[in-house]
């Protein structure tokens, strides 16, 4: 299809500029045309056309790339961050906060019982729930924020700029927020949040270690609550 396609264009090009020879043959009144007089303009259409061919070519091996790069960063389903995307801000902000020494806070979410309700709902059902509610959280959030599909049900989001005490309220009005939209289940769906703020000489396995310990503290204590670590 690509040959054919390419071919296509290089015999336009041909055509359109021999076409345009003959235009200009005719206005200037050239009595007897010759064969060889259209050696030149072919010649440029052949240029012009394989031009046209390389710039087609490389321009789709640009947007090929620019979707591969966009894939490698984002989850494909609830269009939030990769994994490897996260660390990359999360080493930037450790980074920051070593230079300038400002705080930020790391959350980690996970959706109580999920797997239940991919029991009883189905996993189609599940994956528009785990959408709703990334779309959800993503609203609550600022454009300085960072949100992340950590595997699963499970979720983290960087705060920069924020301290453990401003981390708390949007901790506390997503989970409010969860537990009262209505996911189209026959009860409410809720969630566990575990929640740090940096100290010094944090790196990235500590910062995940502290959150996760917070977040299993969260379901351990009762669920759909937020607790610190």
């Amino acid at each position: 299809m690509g040959s054919r396609e390419n071919a296509g264009i290089l015999l336009t090009c041909i055509s359109l500029t021999d076409l345009a020879a003959w235009i200009q043959f005719y206005i200037i009144r050239i009595d007897h045309i010759k064969l060889y007089y259209f050696f030149l303009p072919t010649a440029v259409g052949a240029v012009f056309g394989i031009i046209l061919i390389f710039t087609r070519h490389y321009y789709q091996k640009s947007k090929q790339a620019d979707h591969f790069e966009a894939a490698a960063k984002t989850d494909f389903l609830t269009g939030t961050l990769s994994r490897y995307a996260f660390y990359a801000h999360i080493n930037d902000e450790i980074e920051r906060s070593r230079r300038k020494g400002r705080a930020f806070c790391m959350a980690m979410l996970d959706i109580d019982d999920f797997k239940q309700i991919n029991d009883v709902y189905g996993h189609q059902t599940g994956d528009e729930i785990l959408i709703g509610f990334c779309e959800l959280v993503q609203s609550r959030l600022r454009t300085m924020d960072h949100f992340n599909r950590w595997g699963g049900e499970e979720f983290m989001i960087l705060l920069p700029e924020t301290t453990l005490a401003e981390a708390l309220l949007i901790a506390e009005r997503i989970r409010k927020e969860v537990s009262e939209k209505d996911f189209g289940l026959d009860e409410p769906m809720t969630v566990s949040i575990g929640l740090t703020q940096n100290r010094k000489n944090d790196n990235i396995e500590s910062l995940v270690g502290r959150i996760d310990h917070a977040m299993y503290d969260a379901k351990r204590l009762g669920k759909n609550r937020v607790e610190t670590g």
